[in-house]
């Protein structure tokens, strides 16, 4: 069998750096981030014109942001409210930039005397007595399920609130995982960060949201939305989609803690100042995995046609590889499975993770539609045989 490993795009963006679609697909900071060239090559080569797009394990919207811009209704579903607000900013944004700003004055001018008070070290030590207030406003405030106006703006304040130092609204942080709060305390005191900067939480919002306005909004079909929920139960609730493409990456098995490593950002949208073991997504047990793969894979089969494409990105390790591959032949029976495996040109979450800084190693997995022939072809896809060896190149 022909293994074919590919280097992921280095080229730019699709779409020109003085565009809207440029500003907002990079918007937010989640897992899984496909490149631009991933899901923009696949969608215009694996559907035909307006067919709809669905992603189960959407993250922070990169697909469906991109099927949207290229004018395919899309359905986004994702289970983690972070990666929802993201999404959903991204894909339905107040396209107002004044009334946003507006509403960022109404928030800080909601602040209490009280909403200053750090309530623990870590609190005093990440954000100065005016961003702790405007944070605590923000939380109370701001109705980010049901307003377009304040989703928006909840999702700029989540993605500014923990940066590096001098580019959003904390001391130095990680940009993507929330460390401990006991790690971030000791860290910071060992480096000398220890007073957070004084900013007007206000003043470095609204120059993101110009920044990011600055081009307008994508303008996406009215059609596509996100939802926050399991796919699991979603799926079934709503009105079959005849999707032309599924393309997703689903979480990875035993990698990370897709919810308490978001547990500063999810903190801001409701939940408690402190990681959740009890809602830990870690994804360790192999037979718990293995069915959240397989039960989605089921059930968003119906919202695919018939000769609709299956594209799946899954971490190299066998572990997820082999569960992805297992779902795809048990949910499409009969269905020629193709792969390419390939590796990041950038240092992804490992390194956070002690994995040494290990660039990601990646496998994609496809099942071509009618279209998929000669796009597999231009994408350096090989056959995946049925054979029990033939996996034997994955990861341990």
């Amino acid at each position: 069998m022909k293994r074919t490993t590919t280097k992921a795009s280095r080229e730019p963006p699709p779409w020109n750096r003085n565009t809207a679609e440029h500003r907002w697909y990079g918007f937010g900071r989640y897992y899984a981030m496909f490149p631009p060239s991933f899901a923009y090559d696949a969608i215009q080569g694996l559907t035909q014109h307006a067919e709809p797009v669905l992603d189960p394990f959407c993250g922070r919207g990169n697909a469906p942001f991109t099927a949207s811009v290229l004018g395919h209704p899309t359905v986004g579903i994702d289970i983690n409210p972070v990666a929802w607000i993201f999404t959903a900013a991204k894909l339905n944004p107040e396209p107002d930039s004044d009334r946003l700003i507006n509403r960022l004055e109404q928030v800080a001018k909601a602040r209490k005397t009280t909403d200053r008070k750090g309530k623990s070290r870590f609190e005093t030590m990440a954000w100065s007595p005016d961003v702790r207030a405007f944070l605590r406003a923000a939380r109370r405030e701001l109705d980010w399920k049901d307003s377009i106006t304040d989703r928006t703006l909840m999702a700029f304040i989540a993605l500014h609130m923990q940066d590096k130092l001098g580019a959003g609204l904390s001391n130095v942080l990680w940009p993507t995982i929330a460390c401990s709060p006991q790690y971030a305390v000791k860290w910071w005191t060992e480096k000398g960060f220890h007073a957070p900067p004084n900013v007007d939480p206000v003043e470095l919002l609204a120059d993101k949201i110009l920044r990011r306005y600055q081009y307008g909004i994508p303008k996406g079909t009215k059609e596509s939305f996100a939802s926050l929920a399991d796919a699991r139960e979603e799926l079934p609730k709503i009105t079959p989609i005849n999707a032309g493409l599924l393309i997703t990456s689903p979480p990875y098995n035993g990698v990370t803690d897709y919810w308490n490593d978001h547990w500063i950002r999810l903190w801001i949208l409701g939940h408690e100042m402190r990681k959740n073991w009890k809602r830990a997504e870690r994804y360790d047990n192999r037979q718990a995995y293995q069915e959240l793969i397989q039960d989605v894979f089921i059930k968003a089969r119906y919202h695919v046609v018939k000769g609709g494409a299956v594209l799946v990105r899954s971490d190299l390790r066998r572990r997820t590889a082999e569960t992805c591959i297992d779902a795809l032949r048990n949910t499409w029976p009969g269905r020629e499975i193709l792969f390419r495996t390939s590796t990041s040109p950038h240092k992804g979450v490992s390194i956070h993770h002690g994995q040494g800084g290990k660039k990601a190693k990646e496998i994609d997995l496809l099942i071509p539609g009618d279209r998929g022939p000669v796009w597999r072809e231009e994408h350096g896809f090989s056959v995946l045989e049925p054979q029990e060896d033939s996996l034997s190149f994955l990861s341990k």
